[in-house]
């Protein structure tokens, strides 16, 4: 069964018939402006094993606590057109770049109220955060100006005046610290990553690593990591019958190694992460009737 996607609102939706939840994609800022094509594999094969698919083309610009914001109103007008999704879990998966506007969103979810109040919302204008949605974060780049826009010395210029981007990666990395939250997270990192680096490398170099580090002892059980061989760019996947390609900076277009090594791994976490979900909803009620 393949997926067939159809736009709703801004998001490319693929519906499956028998869904056992729910899976937001946003990817890198290359590839995730047309995401259904760039991670057509990975994304056909979370759609085969039971998930309908809302793929969120990526948006470029400074402002990442506004982009977040964007995914949330995808989330909830998708749903509001296909109300058969009422009681389905909700998952959110990234790649790259496209990583860190979900890790926003769960930095900026008020544990208590459950909803995103970035800096300048309040309960009464804010949108339901993600609180009981898991992640899956695959390579994930928090980057700075220097990440979104990769050309030389207009990044600099743009941080000196004020106008790069916010949050940047060190207030990103402190958001995620100073959070009580991401004990629904689990990400998986690639062994030859030179973009958000591998588990191997120290923290100051490597966001995988400052992740495995401040995530690794959080109270909700230890975060789920696997790492696999390949660089940055495995999840970008195309599929010729049997075989699997996916772009080698170096190389080119080269077979996966092992071929869909990648989207088995996804499949297992997300299933660890249904699990952790429903024991943390289950250990709340229980909290809350007592």
């Amino acid at each position: 069964m393949e997926p067939h996607y159809e736009r709703i609102s801004r998001s490319l939706v693929a519906r499956h018939p028998n869904p056992i939840g729910v899976v937001e994609f946003y990817g890198g800022q290359f590839f995730g402006q047309l995401p259904a094509t760039s991670y057509d594999y990975f994304l056909g094969m979370l759609f085969r094993v039971g998930y309908t698919i809302i793929a969120v083309p990526f948006t470029f610009g400074f402002n990442h606590t506004a982009i977040a914001e964007v995914l949330l109103v995808e989330r909830d007008r998708v749903r509001e057109r296909l109300p058969e999704l009422a009681n389905l879990p909700h998952f959110w998966v990234g790649h790259s770049l496209g990583c860190k506007f979900i890790a926003l969103l769960e930095a900026y979810t008020e544990p208590v109220s459950g909803m995103f109040l970035p800096p300048g919302r309040t309960l009464a204008t804010a949108l339901r955060g993600i609180l009981d949605e898991p992640s899956l974060l695959m390579a994930p780049d928090i980057g700075d100006t220097d990440s979104a826009l990769p050309v030389p010395i207009l990044p600099q210029l743009l941080d000196a005046f004020g106008l790069g981007v916010r949050p940047t990666r060190a207030e990103t990395q402190h958001l995620i610290a100073t959070n009580e939250l991401f004990g629904l997270t689990a990400l998986i990192s690639f062994a030859r990553d030179r973009v958000a680096g591998n588990a191997s490398e120290p923290p100051e170099v490597s966001d995988v690593a400052w992740f495995l580090q401040t995530l690794g002892t959080r109270p909700g059980g230890r975060l789920l990591h696997e790492e696999l061989p390949g660089g940055h760019l495995v999840p970008f996947g195309i599929r010729f019958g049997d075989t699997v390609l996916e772009l080698d900076p170096q190389f080119g277009f080269v077979p996966a190694e092992p071929p869909a090594e990648l989207e088995a791994a996804a499949v297992r976490l997300l299933a660890a992460l249904t699990e952790r979900r429903s024991l943390g909803i289950q250990r709340r009620l229980s909290a809350s009737a007592r």
